[in-house]
């Protein structure tokens, strides 16, 4: 294949090029032709952007003006939950092609390209054409006003809030679980160390063995949160898979704790969520009462309670001893009465709570 072949206004115009970009076809040919001309990997790259961003564009319009689509999803309103097997676009070649031959016959290909480029992000759709090369995939939907609960099938369950997505196969993998979000949903990942659970949700990936955790990420959202209630889970992103280890770049997150990506700058944080609450069973449901005890033994009940890590000065407390009251409520509600004992403050810095005391007279 020669060099002028491989010009993006070449390749715009090229079925099999096409075809490979949005159906995965003809692959072995065109991983080839990347192998063997990495001078033009860029040239490729841009083109095959430019396919997927007027596909998307092409497949909005037409879901605006096909009649029979709309009827289907007011009856799918109607039934709450809609369930429906993903195929690929039938028309899109064409579609694709009369569109790509506008763009370049008045010169803004590069323009257009470059305008992409700058602003891109990871879209559900995007995600979901890349799952769907091999086989279609199972997408529900939920379209109600209301939460919609149901089960994959390792028996995992997932609660879908409202105006949600989630894209998942009929069967999983021998050696992993896949699904892909867009919106908001509470998993409760059955446990198979066999097989790891991943959350695709735009920019990021979240990875976990057996817990329950929620995950919001819209399309339109400025940021995407992971909520950690039990176990723990790993948060990376997406663009990290290819460079080896993942998880070195990314957040391990345990109960009370949650994951933010800001899809502006692209950076990930951690925090503890807003209402930390006990993560183990209390001996009495309300309170429980400490006489005459050293501060230290309070905090490390603290810990236990609400699987959070306290950091304080050990020898400045060392000799520290209260009466207090803990009770089933949250950490913050707790902090604040024993820190008004012992005449302190406290923090959160990454999740993890810092004690500032002088010490106690």
């Amino acid at each position: 294949m020669n060099d002028e072949i491989l010009d993006p206004d070449t390749l715009l115009n090229n079925d099999s090029f096409i075809n490979w970009v949005l159906y995965n076809k003809d692959a072995v040919v065109w991983n080839k032709v990347l192998k063997t001309h990495p001078d033009k990997k860029d040239s490729i790259e841009r083109a095959r952007k430019l396919v997927l961003d007027i596909y998307d564009a092409e497949a909005d319009l037409s879901a605006e003006i096909n009649a029979d689509d709309v009827w289907k999803r007011i009856q799918a309103s109607m039934e709450g939950g809609e369930e429906k097997i993903i195929h690929p676009w039938k028309n899109a070649l064409y579609g694709i092609k009369w569109a790509l031959f506008a763009v370049c016959s008045v010169g803004f290909l590069f323009i257009i390209s470059d305008f992409f480029y700058k602003y891109e992000r990871v879209s559900y759709q995007d995600l979901v054409r890349k799952d769907k090369a091999e086989e279609p995939v199972l997408e529900k939907e939920n379209k109600s006003k209301d939460p919609l609960t149901f089960f994959l099938s390792d028996g995992s369950v997932v609660t879908l809030a409202a105006q949600s997505k989630l894209t998942y196969p009929q069967h999983f993998k021998k050696n992993k679980r896949e699904v892909i979000l867009t919106g908001q949903a509470i998993f409760e990942v059955v446990k198979d160390s066999r097989r790891p659970f991943y959350v695709f949700a735009n920019e990021t990936v979240t990875k976990v063995l057996g817990t329950r955790f929620e995950i919001n990420a819209f399309e339109k959202g400025k940021q995407i949160t992971i909520r950690v209630i039990t176990g723990r889970v790993s948060v990376y992103k997406q663009d990290q898979i290819s460079k080896g280890d993942p998880e070195m770049t990314g957040l391990v997150l345990g109960p009370n704790q949650k994951g933010t990506f800001n899809r502006e700058n692209e950076v990930l944080s951690k925090n503890l969520v807003s209402v930390p609450l006990p993560v183990v069973i209390m001996p009495d449901p309300l309170h429980t009462r400490f006489e005459e005890v050293l501060v230290a033994d309070i905090f490390q009940e603290l810990e236990r309670m609400y699987g959070v890590k306290i950091l304080y000065d050990r020898e400045q407390l060392s000799h520290c001893i209260v009466s207090t009251t803990i009770k089933n409520e949250s950490l913050y509600d707790n902090l604040d009465v024993l820190c008004r004992t012992i005449n302190s403050n406290y923090k959160e810095v990454d999740a993890q709570i810092i004690i500032e005391s002088p010490g106690c007279f």
